[in-house]
């Protein structure tokens, strides 16, 4: 039986800031795991997401412009002014709207592992199926979900997604309900499994990152994470987060 007694009293506010209550009665505000690794933007990052961008701002243009097909409307500056406002906005929504559903489907799935009946509409069912799917052929057994670690070390804090165990072995988990896996999601992984570690003295043999497409059944990312090579990089990610918001990188005129 696996003790989760933790050593810390971790909370998350609405705002996502941690609270670490330590031992000896102080509050700690750590950075959470996601912030700090925002300073890590790879070049096929930064172009997947312009690209992704430009195509949501065509698109609402042409929606706009399909409106107008039979109407004897003319195309005035009041129209151009509001068919810009929306196209720049378009990405923005679309962002949280993919960021509620992803939310909704991890819910779901912590609801499963809790014993307790999901939340499920048409659109949270693909994904929340995708899973169950994954599941069904990992052999993995889940034993906790959402879990929230701290790090004392490195002074940061996250929430991993859940654990596993698998021919008597601990398996990290981390879900992604994206388009595509990064990199820093293997950073991620290491993260959490340095504070899983410093949390609850447990450590985690395998970790993984499993992606869960949201629409399309059948499609399931799973990724085995090097967790040495993730926790050493993510060491210099943290490093590079503490700099950015410490040094004076600009010098006076």
């Amino acid at each position: 039986m696996i003790d989760f007694t933790p050593k810390y009293k971790i909370s998350r506010d609405d705002e996502h800031i941690y609270h670490i209550a330590m031992p000896d009665g102080q509050e700690i505000r750590p950075p959470g795991v996601t912030t700090i690794l925002d300073v890590v933007g790879s070049k096929d990052k930064t172009n997947r997401l312009m690209g992704w961008a430009k195509k949501q701002a065509l698109l609402k243009v042409a929606e706009h412009l399909r409106s107008m097909i039979g109407k004897e409307e003319q195309i005035d500056e009041v129209f151009i002014e509001a068919v810009r406002k929306s196209a720049w906005k378009r990405d923005k929504e679309m962002l949280k709207e993919a960021g509620d559903l992803g939310t909704a489907v991890h819910n779901a799935i912590d609801a499963f592992i809790d014993k307790k009946e999901p939340i499920l509409d048409d659109k949270t069912r693909p994904g929340y199926d995708n899973f169950h799917s994954w599941l069904k052929e990992s052999g993995i057994t889940l034993i906790k979900g959402d879990t929230l670690v701290y790090c004392h070390e490195l002074m940061f804090a996250g929430a991993l997604d859940a654990l596993g165990m698998k021919a008597g072995k601990i398996v990290l988990l981390d879900w992604k309900t994206s388009n595509f896996l990064k990199d820093e999601n293997a950073l991620q992984a290491g993260a959490y499994s340095m504070a899983l570690k410093d949390t609850y003295g447990i450590q985690a043999d395998e970790a993984y990152v499993v992606r869960f497409g949201k629409e399309t059944p059948g499609d399931i990312e799973p990724r085995k994470v090097n967790i040495n090579e993730a926790i050493m990089a993510f060491r210099h990610a943290r490093n590079l987060y503490a700099s950015m918001n410490t040094l004076s990188l600009w010098g006076n005129k």
